[in-house]
């Protein structure tokens, strides 16, 4: 079981890779040409289309996985052409309404987001991508029910490297309003992949082949999309609405020196944890015995935070020339809240792995409550916590958010399927706790001789609590397998 977590999490993070490192690239250049102010005010933005997106796709995007795949499956193509009309017909009626909405109210928006309604133009220009982004919201999915996993990770490659070659000279030229206009280019651009794509399937598709409601149809969609949409929408208007407090009670400058906190939280975890949740997410909807789902989730506990705790205590330990690197030295303030961050982004890898099976067993009450607690509990805490304590509030709003979604969901696991560590599991979880901790402790009372002693003599402690012989002893036996498989050992002797 763990080797398949592995092996899963490693093919689908490495090809991840990539997207990543060209998204690198973008921020860094934002960072250095719009300074603290100007990354700011477009994280705020971002956040907005983020919500808005998410609205407009009404979580159906599972929905459409899950019959187009079933309806493939028979051969049924005309139900795969209505599921594609329908869910696109759908949702760009609803993006047209998001856009005037949007119109109407954009000095209003401009105003409650950021403190001034001189960005309402923005507000308008992200508006305009809206109707545009509704063809990639639906194909995705679509080609995701076809199970068209390389066309997704092209499309993914293709738009981060065209949305940079537009992006340097956009933001070099036109600084914030050529960020903005980037984003309604990018839009037009994965509608093009997108569309690319899914014309070279062999039977032709027609998503605009004209209005079309199917009302049997579209409740079968429904049922399944709204939990995601209600989730969803929760999640990102969560982190929209404590950017806001921040720009409000602090300013943009502010906002923007968290950004490089929050954007590298939201890069590392969800690089692992979705690269984890292809394996996972469907092995557990296979499973139906109490006893089966308790191992898998203690598996899945094990995976995460031995992959992400070295990532962590790197982190914790290079955030300085990181955030110089990938920003700018403008940013540099924004390593002083980084440790409460990351304790924080400890316990969200528990809430997630706690979590996982909540969905896949359809135990969605469970599922819905434990994430709206978390993201209401962070943004409360924020809005009582960011006048007195300014960043360091907001860090300990996050922190203590998923402390709290982790206790309340471990809580329910164990009362609902009798769920318990493993005892490896506890130590490693416990190991990794303390380990963070002396590491924070550490940099702050200890000068750096005795520090550096202390970070060595952690993580060789860490290391001999937290892995077990037989876990390395499967990890060199699957590496060595891949090497062997890619790299073939030729016969010197023959001729």
């Amino acid at each position: 079981m763990l080797k398949k977590i592995f092996e899963s999490t490693l093919i689908m993070g490495t090809s991840s890779v990539l997207v990543l490192m060209l998204d690198l690239v973008r921020v860094k250049i934002l960072a250095v040409f719009l300074g603290p102010s100007g990354v700011g005010i477009l994280s705020v933005l971002n956040h907005f289309h983020t919500v808005a997106v998410t609205c407009i796709g009404l979580g159906l995007g599972t929905g459409i996985v899950k019959y187009v795949s079933s309806f493939k499956y028979t051969g049924d193509e005309l139900s795969v052409q209505r599921v594609l009309s329908n869910a696109f017909s759908i949702t760009f009626l609803t993006s047209l309404i998001a856009f005037a909405v949007s119109l109407l109210l954009s000095q209003r928006l401009s105003n409650w987001m950021l403190s001034d309604t001189r960005y309402s133009f923005f507000i308008v220009l992200y508006a305009v991508s809206f109707p545009i982004a509704v063809f990639p919201i639906i194909t995705n999915s679509f080609l995701q029910g076809l199970k068209r996993i390389a066309s997704l990770a092209k499309i993914n490659v293709f738009r981060s490297s065209i949305s940079l070659l537009f992006i340097i000279p956009l933001v070099y030229f036109l600084r914030l309003k050529g960020a903005v206009l980037s984003v309604f280019i990018i839009t037009a651009v994965h509608l093009l992949l997108n569309a690319y794509y899914l014309g070279k399937e062999e039977h032709h598709y027609h998503i605009i082949k004209r209005p079309s409601f199917d009302t049997d149809l579209l409740k079968k969609l429904f049922q399944y999309g709204l939990t995601s949409l209600l989730v969803g929408t929760a999640y990102y208007l969560s982190h929209l609405l404590l950017k806001i407090i921040i720009v409000n009670s602090l300013g943009l400058e502010m906002n923007g020196i968290y950004q490089p906190i929050w954007a590298l939280t939201m890069t590392y975890l969800t690089l692992v944890l979705s690269s984890m949740s292809a394996y996972s997410y469907p092995r557990l909807c296979e499973l139906e015995a109490v006893r089966d789902i308790n191992e898998e989730v203690n598996g899945i506990i094990r995976v995460a935070v031995l992959l992400i705790t070295p990532v962590m205590f790197f982190l914790l330990l290079a955030r300085e020339p990181l955030i110089h690197l990938l920003y700018s030295r403008q940013f540099l303030a924004a390593t002083k809240f980084m440790p409460i961050q990351i304790m924080g982004d400890f316990f969200k890898v528990l809430f997630w792995s706690v979590g996982m099976y909540l969905l896949p067993t359809r135990r969605l009450g469970a599922f819905i409550w434990s994430n709206v607690l978390q993201d209401v509990v962070m943004v409360a805490l924020a809005y009582l916590l960011v006048d007195a304590y300014k960043l360091y509030g907001i860090a300990v709003s996050f922190a203590l958010s998923y402390l709290i979604g982790f206790a309340a969901l471990y809580w329910y696991t164990k009362r609902e399927m009798s769920f318990s560590l493993w005892s490896k599991n506890r130590s490693l979880v416990l190991s990794s706790f303390f380990g963070l901790l002396v590491l924070i402790l550490g940099e702050t009372y200890l000068n750096i001789r005795p520090f550096i002693a202390v970070v060595v003599a952690t993580i060789l402690l860490w290391a001999l609590f937290s892995i077990r012989r037989d876990e390395i002893v499967q990890l060199r036996q699957y590496l060595s397998e891949k090497i062997i498989k890619h790299f073939p050992s030729s016969d010197i002797s023959s001729p």
